[in-house]
């Protein structure tokens, strides 16, 4: 797959910096299960309804179904895969978090954001990572971290729309390895469409749940920031 042009190492400069070239993970990204996992590069395609319960549709190259995404109560959203399991639980709405660095006995306040939350399955019982919207010079981040990733200091991964040329891509925390690429054009419209329709290029060996449920999170948080919920 080819690397999107525009991007910069560093897209923040205002003096500009070359452009990024992307590679495949050099060992498979797995977040939620091996299983979700193509030793080859696939194509999903997400579909956003606003007029049905199951609001987000991703189905791969056969027209197939793999996740869907309802909405429960509280403020939730559960991912599940083709047999109605659930996959993945997060937040449709933001939430504010402290985290308590135990072993300096404070808060540590980088936490203190409006972020989402995925857990493993339909509870609260396991948490995978939490996302955070972040606002670049040239661009509208969605940074991924895990929980592992106590201090917080650099994101696992990210979620980048480029204002300049409408592009769109995931990729790791090293800035250089490309998780998927998505085939959509980001513009500056105040309100959010019923119904969309887009396609996802992921790269080999990219844990398609993960890839979907971050799409999901996304079009909440696009959401959420046009009617004013958030910053």
């Amino acid at each position: 797959m080819s690397s999107p042009g525009g991007y910069s190492s560093d897209d923040d400069s205002r003096k500009g910096t070359p452009n990024r070239v992307f590679k495949d993970p050099e060992y498979p990204i797995v977040i939620v299960d091996q299983k979700y996992c193509s030793n080859y590069p696939i194509t999903l395609t997400f579909e956003k309804n606003g007029a049905v319960e199951d609001k987000f549709k991703i189905s791969d190259e056969d027209g197939n179904v793999l996740f869907r995404a309802q909405k429960k109560k509280g403020g939730r959203r559960v991912m599940m895969d083709e047999s109605n399991e659930p996959v993945i639980s997060f937040t449709s709405k933001a939430i504010s978090s402290l985290f308590i660095n135990m072993s300096w006995h404070c808060i540590d306040h980088i936490t203190m954001h409006r972020r989402r939350q995925a857990y493993r399955g339909d509870s609260h019982d396991q948490r995978i990572f939490s996302v955070k919207k972040t606002r670049g010079f040239k661009s509208l981040r969605y940074d991924v971290y895990m929980t592992s990733n106590m201090t917080e200091s650099t994101f696992n991964y990210r979620v980048y729309d480029s204002y300049r040329d409408g592009s769109s891509v995931i990729y790791a925390g090293d800035k250089a390895t490309k998780l998927a690429q998505l085939n959509i054009q980001v513009t500056h419209q105040k309100t959010v469409k019923k119904e969309e329709k887009f396609t996802v290029d992921l790269s080999p060996n990219v844990d398609k749940a993960f890839v979907s449920a971050l799409l999901i999170i996304r079009e909440e948080v696009r959401k959420s920031r046009y009617k004013g919920y958030e910053s």
